[in-house]
């Protein structure tokens, strides 16, 4: 009989006796036998001081190799515990300095204030819902077009679902605005002031510091250019 057969046959063998249905009977309790390491019986009295001489030497050597790194600890220094006269002035001025310098009482909130007009908003308990359907879905765009018509084709076929609250919504008069083409020049945002270009300043008489510098100016534009002078003197001689 080859391996194979064998194998074979040993799982047949297998299957055949695990496939049977386990029986309500329970087995009787056999007792193991004993390996090489047990005893078949109990032992006798020269095997008990056998066994608890040797128990004890191995527990001597396991005690000497577990205390075998360790130091041996100095017995402590007795010392004497201060006398209640000495631990009470200690006690005082640490009791003292764990005062606080500034004490506050605790700080108690005031109540809410009630107001007696106190409206319930009705219909808004709940953030509203996004429309069903929204947000689209981001459209699907090739990552490359062989030409320019095919480009220009696929955006101008390309639809986009429309919101059915936007079909039936009418736009305020802002939105309306801001829709429209842009206007050159821009509307302002305020009134420009009209120019005062054609129109004569009017006016007011001087203050009498004001007259006083005007004299003074006018007495200094008066007097010739003393560089002038300086060369009229020197051709004159």
């Amino acid at each position: 009989m080859t391996a194979t057969q064998k194998l074979r046959t040993s799982t047949m063998e297998w299957c055949d006796r695990n496939s049977r249905p386990k029986s309500s009977i329970p087995n009787p309790a056999v007792r193991p036998e004993p390996t090489r390491w047990q005893k078949p019986g109990p032992m006798s009295r020269n095997e008990w001081a056998n066994f608890h001489k040797t128990y004890q030497v191995d527990t001597m050597a396991y005690n000497q190799r577990l205390q075998g790194g360790k130091q041996k600890r100095d017995s402590k220094p007795i010392v004497e515990k201060p006398s209640l006269p000495e631990v009470s002035p200690l006690t005082e001025n640490q009791y003292r300095l764990s005062m606080p310098r500034w004490q506050r009482q605790k700080y108690i909130p005031p109540p809410p204030e009630q107001f007696p007009y106190r409206p319930q908003i009705i219909g808004q308990s709940a953030p509203p819902r996004p429309e069903h359907g929204r947000p689209v879905q981001r459209p699907v765009v090739p990552c490359c077009f062989q030409h320019v018509d095919l480009e220009n084709e696929f955006w101008s076929n390309l639809r986009f679902p429309v919101s059915r609250k936007a079909l039936t919504a009418r736009p305020s008069k802002k939105i309306y605005e801001l829709a429209r083409p842009r206007q050159y020049p821009q509307k302002s945002h305020c009134p420009v002031p009209s120019s005062n270009e054609g129109e004569v300043p009017r006016l007011r008489k001087m203050t009498p510091r004001e007259w006083r510098h005007h004299l003074q100016r006018l007495e200094f534009l008066a007097k010739p250019n003393p560089r002038v002078l300086a060369d009229l003197l020197c051709c004159c001689h």
